[in-house]
């Protein structure tokens, strides 16, 4: 099979030139910030606006040091530098391109071609540069498929996978949106913080450390557990979470329940239908909170009338652990009464990511779904994916992810006990 061939291929070049490559000491110490970002206090997940600020500005290590886009940026750094010192304002781009082909697809399309764009910002209105910053927070967003091809959020339904989609974020029906509009304010040299406004819910419901597109997974079974109920981007809501001991946390949340990705509407607030939950967490210290943790999510969703979406209740506990500088190791489960539009009732998911050399990581993973009943109908089979992407960090603001997918038993696609779906993913930040 020609793209499981080139896959393999690359993933092979990854290797090859890690074994002759000496280790130039751990991730952590090779990163710094091209504009001073680092030391931005973010709140929330990997996905959140502070974050993707830090990562569009970092310093990374690259296969390749070219001169010329370097000297092209460096005046757009150095203004960053400027801008976010005086005036407390932060910015940054994020896009991501991913290109899909399918073993086989119940539509008979079998390629997908799809982006996310944002321009995230912050304007750090109190205390910048200095303890519990409060600060606005922006991003503008847009996702959609690339000429006459479909997306591959379309794709992955096309296989027949119920709750696994292969390429779920990549949607074509995101319109250019005010995303996110939120005060995020920090407490206790920012242990606690809170966010009030439009926010992405996927930023602080379960926040994992693979939860992102930056990452090395696409399919929904890693990326977003899908047992837990979800809502628009750019909901109204409030969220709040702090430390109450050194190593635990607790936090709530709230969100309209009604809210549409690709929409900036007010109106659906007056419906009263809200999503809502609670978590616990704990972790052996502050500053390892991203990566090494546990944390359990109770989670609640009114009955969606106008909608005729019935209401939903489930939990999820999810684990990471930072093992040195190389290994990552992750499980998580989700359980649901099946209700509130989710796409599965239970599921489970576990893998690793490898930090290869500081320029290459690989990541692994293997997931279980059963289809919730109530969203997609009843007697369908479980669905099994394997997913596995190797992440070539090319230059310091591009990297390039060729991904490869095995969808096991799709319950929509009963002829077929299995679907390959293979990708290749570039990601452009700065």
């Amino acid at each position: 099979m020609r793209i499981l061939a080139v896959f393999l291929a690359l993933l092979s070049m990854g290797i090859v030139q890690a074994a002759n490559h000496e280790q130039a000491g751990s991730a952590e110490e090779q990163r710094n910030s091209q504009s001073g970002y680092d030391r931005i206090a973010d709140f929330g997940g990997p996905d959140g606006v502070e974050a993707q600020l830090k990562q569009s500005d970092e310093n990374r290590t690259a296969m390749f040091e070219w001169e010329a886009p370097g000297r092209w940026l460096k005046p757009w750094y150095d203004w960053k530098t400027t801008i976010k010192k005086d005036n407390g304002v932060a910015l940054g781009f994020f896009f991501s391109v991913l290109g899909q082909r399918a073993s086989d697809s119940t539509t008979g399309e079998d390629d997908a071609l799809g982006g996310i764009y944002r321009f995230n910002g912050s304007w750090t209105l109190l205390n910048n540069g200095g303890k519990n910053p409060g600060r606005i927070e922006w991003r503008v967003e847009a996702r959609s498929r690339i000429g006459n091809n479909q997306a591959p959020q379309t794709l992955g339904g096309g296989t027949g996978a119920a709750a696994l989609n292969s390429g779920f974020a990549y949607s074509e029906r995101f319109k250019t949106d005010l995303a996110v509009l939120n005060w995020t304010q920090g407490f206790r040299d920012s242990t606690t913080g809170i966010a009030v406004g439009r926010l992405a819910f996927d930023v602080y419901l379960d926040a994992f450390a693979f939860q992102t597109f930056a990452g090395g997974f696409i399919n929904r079974g890693f990326v977003l557990n899908p047992t837990l109920a979800t809502t628009g981007i750019g909901a109204l809501g409030a969220v709040a979470k702090g430390f109450v001991t050194d190593t635990i946390w607790i936090g709530g949340q709230i969100y309209d329940g009604n809210a549409v990705s690709g929409e900036f509407d007010w109106d659906t607030m007056q419906e009263n239908e809200y999503l809502k939950a609670v978590e616990i967490g704990w972790t052996p210290s502050f500053d390892r909170r991203k990566r090494s943790k546990i944390q359990f999510t109770y989670w609640d969703k009114d009955e969606r009338e106008l909608a005729g979406v019935s209401g939903g209740h489930g939990w999820a506990v999810s684990a990471s652990w930072q093992l040195g500088d190389k290994w990552l190791p992750f499980i998580r489960f989700g359980d649901s009464n099946g209700g509130a539009g989710v796409s599965a009732e239970k599921a489970l998911s576990g893998g690793f990511q490898y930090t290869v050399r500081n320029d290459q990581k690989w990541v692994l993973g293997a997931g279980w779904a059963k289809p919730s009943e109530k969203t997609n109908g009843a007697k369908l089979d479980d669905e099994y994916v394997i997913e596995t992407s190797y992440n070539f960090q090319i230059a310091k603001n591009f990297a390039l992810l060729p991904d490869l997918q095995l969808i096991i038993d799709p319950a929509k696609n009963p002829d077929k006990s299995k679907v390959w779906v293979a990708g290749l993913r570039a990601i452009l930040t700065f």
